[in-house]
């Protein structure tokens, strides 16, 4: 696993945590952000199932899933399954950095989740 290549960015005034970056703050209108990387496994917060890919995956299916760090950094991610049976929300997830596709030859990078239960 390499390190994880997102970036989220806290809000100095209110401590909101915002991913991707916004102008402003979504909650107290501040323009000033500290850079965070994320931190820990993930809490999924939110799940589907996609059936229709684009170019470029040769899974028949994906799950994809919206996973919150230990440090407020909401992102969303593939989840490591053969189907929705042992998914649910709540459930602790590993985060990697690691190919989600191939492109021109190429692979492209980004978040996966494993379920930990």
């Amino acid at each position: 696993m390499s390190e994880i290549k997102i970036t989220g960015y806290k809000c100095k005034a209110c401590g909101r945590v915002h991913y991707p970056k916004h102008e402003q703050c979504l909650t107290c209108k501040g323009r000033d952000f500290e850079p965070l990387t994320p931190d820990g496994n993930a809490r999924l917060l939110a799940y589907t199932q996609i059936f229709n890919l684009p170019w470029g995956f040769d899974e028949r299916f994906l799950i994809i899933g919206v996973g919150e760090f230990e440090n407020g950094i909401k992102a969303m991610g593939q989840i490591k399954a053969d189907s929705l049976d042992k998914i649910k929300t709540g459930m602790e997830l590993k985060p990697s950095w690691e190919p989600v596709r191939h492109q021109y030859g190429e692979p492209v990078y980004g978040l996966k989740f494993k379920p930990l239960e």
